[in-house]
Order: structure tokens, then C-alpha cells, then sequence
């Protein structure tokens, strides 16, 4: 949500939102022109936002230089990939969009804004996936089918079984192939886990599928900027 106050011209965000990696931190800016079409430079800035040690941001931000004019159509909010201190240009990694929301016609300058932030499409494609799950109690195995689309085409993303939520993520319990795309952004990889003892909980798995490779995503055991999760799926029962 955005507020804008006429007393000292700043802009005020509150966000709520969650699947990002944990512990990571953000750049965030005002665009003039839309989600779909980001060819022009900030205009107002905001403070870093930050995601929690389960990848949730619940927090509230002022921009750091006054809009005079406070909040205009005909702009959009971009979180972006990397924090403002390791921000690149334009066409680097590290200022990828990874949640975007047009200020919608009819907004008044002062606010509040209601926002629904989504993940930038590529290509003009959106990324959406499934998987499917299937547990042999007598053989001791999981098979994982996942399958996606929209993703960037020619490449390689890590795909895991974690422990936790989406909104609440945890540790890798298995992992699995990368998910390899073609050049249309499509994918998909089915693989066979051995000496699972126990079949896929009512609730406490989710499938977590990565911006970049397996080899990509951790460094001396970090997360690097390329772990952030672009698809995210909490394991439910098929009744």
C-alpha cells in the first residue's frame, strides 16, 4: 500500500509479501511507464526492504527524495533482484524485476494505493508450473514430475522439496534435476527418489523452482542473488 504525505512530499510503502529468497535484501523504486513496458529510469527511490529467514518482507518504507506530486498514474512499483548497493544497469542480473505493479488510472495523489505485486512476465510470457507427486509405500519411492512454462527460454533453473510453506520456506529436504527449458521457456524433469520412508505430509512440503541452476544458486554455501525462487508450490493431498 501507498500513502503519500503533503507535509514533507515522501511516499510511504507498506509491503506484505513473501517468496523471496531468505535473508535477502531489495532495491525498490517508483517507474514512470507500466510492468510491461520498463524502458525508463526511477523516480523515486526507496529505502532497501528486506525478506525474513523464511523469504516473507512485512515492512514499511519511505522514499528517500520528495514527490512533489505525490503518487501518479502512469507509473509502477519494481522490486527488484538485488539491494541498491550491488544494483547494476539496466541490463545486468542484478536489476532483474521480480515483483512488479502498475499505480492504476484513478489513484489520487495522496493514497492509500492498494498494490497486487505479481512476478514480471518473460517474454511476454507468464511463468505458471505444476507437480505432480506419487509415493510407493512398499518400494520406498517418490516420483516428482515438474513441468513449467514461461520461464527464460534456453535455461537452467534448480529445482528442490522443502520443508516449510512458500510463505514460510525451510530446508532443501530433496532435491532434484534442473529443470532445463527450450526455446519457447518451456520445461520439464521427472525423477525417481529412493529410501523415502514416508510419503508427502497433509501440509509441510512445498516444490521451490529457482531462477538459476543448481551450480548457480549457493556460494561458499550462501544464497546468491540467482536463488531466488520464480515458481513456488505448497504439496497438498489429492482427495
Amino acid at each position: 500500500m501507498l500513502t503519500w504525505s503533503p507535509d514533507t512530499k515522501l511516499i510511504t510503502a507498506v509491503i506484505d509479501a513473501y517468496g523471496f529468497t531468505p535473508g535477502s535484501g531489495h532495491a525498490m523504486h517508483i517507474h514512470p511507464g507500466t510492468c510491461a513496458n520498463q524502458t525508463q529510469p526511477p523516480s523515486v527511490p526507496f529505502g532497501d526492504i528486506s525478506a525474513d529467514h523464511g523469504g516473507a518482507i512485512s515492512q514499511s518504507v519511505v522514499s528517500t527524495t520528495p514527490a512533489p506530486d505525490g503518487i501518479k498514474t502512469g507509473t509502477y512499483l519494481n522490486i527488484h533482484l538485488a539491494p541498491s548497493a550491488q544494483l547494476g544497469s539496466p541490463h545486468d542480473v542484478s536489476f532483474t524485476p521480480i515483483a512488479c505493479a502498475d499505480i492504476p488510472a484513478g489513484a489520487g495523489p495522496r493514497g492509500p494505493v492498494t498494490l497486487m505485486l505479481r512476478a514480471p512476465s518473460s517474454s511476454g510470457q507468464t511463468a505458471q508450473g505444476s507437480t505432480t507427486l506419487s509415493y510407493n509405500p512398499t518400494a520406498h519411492t517418490l516420483k516428482v514430475e515438474v513441468s513449467a512454462s514461461g520461464l527464460p527460454p534456453n535455461s537452467a533453473h534448480a529445482v528442490h522439496i522443502h520443508s516449510g510453506t512458500c510463505r514460510a520456506q525451510g530446508d532443501v529436504l530433496y532435491p532434484l534435476p534442473d529443470l532445463q527449458t527450450d526455446g519457447t521457456g518451456r520445461g520439464s524433469v521427472t525423477t525417481t527418489l529412493n529410501n523415502v520412508l514416508d510419503g508427502p505430509p497433509d501440509t509441510g512440503w512445498y516444490v521451490n523452482l529457482h531462477m538459476g541452476s543448481m551450480s548457480q544458486i549457493l556460494s561458499d554455501n550462501k544464497p546468491t542473488l540467482l536463488f531466488a525462487p520464480l515458481l513456488c508450490g505448497d504439496v497438498r493431498p489429492t482427495l
